[in-house]
């Protein structure tokens, strides 16, 4: 018998795919609600291999998804309260039609809610999942903090995102996991490093961004609902792993005098200030282990040791501000610094009137940094530093301590270059290479040539010539010295000519007649020679009685030649290895070589462009200095 004919489209392609409308009419839900659904259990529309075949012959664009995940949203327990929020809306409706208000606050308080706990299990069955997926629910809650309250965002939502992202900012201090901080017209880009998992966000800046109608709320309202749940979670299992008291609360110590309320709520203007320490379960043990694992990368000694030089430059970091004072003005972000400069265990304050959680006042004479955001502040107390924010940040990147010359209020800033993907770019500006070379050790601190104005230059430019000026002024004795060394050169040169003139002379001139009987005597010698050599086998007792013994040649040092390498000949041998090596290469793969080549030189073509944009700038920057000079 033969086997039953398959009918068009009950298999392959058309089987695998089903359309938003068929997924919307099999789970009996709005689409409004299949959006929702979709978002909070992480399924995205898919885009096939052959659209035609996935649609059963039709060419038209539609959104597909998969027939397996729409099957796997049929069990969903939310579904069940999504057709119950529905029913409830609609009775609602009808008793506020009917102006029933006993029944409508009746059905309020009996309102359906569902809860979305299952749903983070489910999508992260282990912790390290949660913290490799925290990038976007932390940008989009710091988002959501800073956002007025509108009809689109509720304030009970403004104020849980607020609270997560405190809570998240408190224990990145405690556990000082700060790595890498950068500003741009974005915002304020940090990366921490949380049980081996490196987390980046972007946090907007510190004023109340304006809400477009561009932007649809309601999709980001439920990306929000899951992140806030997320998050509780994460929050909750690291404070608990630092053992931290969640909710976050102060100690005693630190608490203002307001009885037990107080230390229950955990006084959440002072929380949010970021500036005091939090309470413990209990004490730690003072003793640190070694946190790399070493049994890894027992085999490998280089990567062994890459990894304890890494670890020590962690450490380096993590108290990178300790023992420092800083002290905040008011026009400067004073949420940021206080958070980046406490990840390094520094010590904040700012002035009483700008905001609540001041340690010290101004005029306390410990304090090592003030961080100015103005061109002319009063500088009353001469024993710190007046400085720009960006000095903070730049040392975050650097690891190290950068000289505050160069950010000193009033003065140009050095570029605040990004420490992002720094071996990927191909590309290094001359502070990038500069600042490497610092920390590899190959400057000296003392010896590192600092950023200066176009004033200072001038004046280094005149201390130069003057000492050129000096050394050209010599003492009276100089002058005789020099004349009776002149008078020697001459005098022995003039010996030197004479020689040579007396040899010329006392050697007998030859003519060609000389010459020629001198040939004709060496080959009559050379024929005799050749006439007494006789062979071994016949003299062999002769040579044996007659030969002298051979001296011994003694050993010694000479002198050897160095061989010169040519650059052109390997640079040749090297390009014609690199032509081998691609001729080599098989058909299917060659693709893909060509895809990276293409790829390298478009690094490459930008490289270069940057270069020269970089070299035409230093240039005007010099004609600019050469026609003030010329002006003044």
């Amino acid at each position: 018998m033969g086997s039953k004919r398959k009918k068009k489209g009950e298999s392959g392609e058309a089987k695998r795919y089903i359309t938003r409308n068929a997924a919307v009419k099999k789970l009996q839900l709005s689409l409004r609600d299949f959006r929702r659904l979709c978002i909070l259990k992480g399924i995205y529309p898919r885009e096939p291999k052959n659209r035609r075949k996935a649609q059963k012959g039709d060419s038209t664009i539609k959104t597909l998804y998969y027939m397996k995940d729409i099957q796997f949203l049929l069990h969903e327990p939310i579904i069940w309260k999504f057709r119950e929020h529905r029913a409830f809306s609609l009775k609602i409706k009808h008793a506020k039609a009917k102006k029933d208000r006993s029944k409508v606050q009746r059905m309020m308080q009996n309102k359906p809610m569902y809860r979305l706990d299952h749903i983070v299990r489910e999508r992260y069955p282990t912790f390290t999942h949660a913290l490799r997926d925290l990038d976007d629910p932390l940008t989009l809650c710091f988002l959501f903090s800073k956002l007025p309250q509108v009809q689109r965002t509720t304030l009970n939502m403004v104020n849980m995102c607020r609270r997560l992202t405190l809570e998240f900012m408190l224990y990145v201090i405690e556990a000082q996991a700060l790595r890498k901080v950068f500003i741009t017209i974005k915002g304020y880009y940090y990366q921490v490093e949380i049980m081996g998992q490196t987390i980046t966000w972007i946090t907007p800046h510190p004023f109340t961004p304006q809400t477009t109608t561009g932007v649809d709320f309601r999709i980001m309202r439920v990306f929000v609902e899951f992140y806030i749940t997320l998050l509780g979670f994460t929050n909750f299992r690291l404070y608990h792993h630092l053992n931290l008291h969640y909710p976050p609360t102060l100690p005693h110590a630190d608490i203002k005098e307001g009885g037990e309320d107080d230390v229950e709520m955990g006084d959440p203007e002072r929380l949010a200030s970021l500036n005091f320490p939090l309470k413990r379960n209990h004490v730690e043990d003072s003793n640190e282990s070694e946190t790399i694992d070493t049994h890894l990368l027992e085999e490998d000694e280089t990567r062994l040791q890459e990894a304890r030089e890494e670890e020590k430059k962690k450490k380096q970091q993590q108290n990178l501000f300790k023992g420092l004072k800083f002290f905040l003005n008011r026009e400067t972000n004073i949420e940021s610094l206080t958070f980046v400069i406490r990840a390094c265990k520094g010590e904040v304050s700012w002035d009483e009137s700008t905001a609540d959680g001041n340690t010290f006042p101004v005029t306390d004479e410990t304090i090592t940094h003030e961080i100015v955001d103005r061109d002319n502040p009063k500088q009353t107390h001469l024993s710190r530093y007046y400085i720009q924010p960006q000095w903070v940040y730049d040392c975050i990147n650097a690891r190290m301590l950068l000289p505050v010359q160069d950010y000193f209020p009033g003065t140009s800033l050095p570029p605040h270059l990004s420490p992002f993907d720094l071996e990927c770019h191909t590309y290094l500006p001359p502070e990038q290479k500069q600042l490497i070379a610092r920390q590899k050790g190959e400057i000296p601190e003392d010896k590192l040539p600092l950023r200066q104005d176009s004033d200072s230059e001038e004046e280094n430019e005149r201390k130069k010539k003057k000492k050129l000026n000096d050394a050209n002024i010599r003492p009276l004795d100089s002058f005789k010295t020099r004349t009776q060394k002149r008078k020697e050169k001459k005098r022995k040169l003039a010996q030197k000519e004479a020689t040579k003139e007396q040899e010329k002379e006392s050697k007998p001139t030859r003519t060609w007649e000389d010459v020629s009987r001198e040939e004709e005597a060496m080959e009559t010698q050379a024929a005799q020679n050749g006439k007494e050599e006789a062979p071994p086998e016949q003299n062999g007792k002769k040579a044996g009685t007659e030969e002298k013994p051979k001296q011994e040649k003694k050993m010694g040092v000479h002198r050897g030649k160095v061989q010169m390498i040519n650059p052109h000949a390997t640079e040749k041998q090297e390009l014609e290895e690199k032509k081998l090596a691609i001729m080599m290469i098989p058909r299917k793969k060659k693709r893909v070589y060509h895809m990276l080549r293409r790829r390298e030189k478009r690094k490459e073509t930008g490289a270069r462009r940057l270069t020269q944009k970089r070299l035409a700038i230093d240039h005007e920057k010099e004609k600019a200095k050469k026609a003030k000079k010329a002006g003044v």
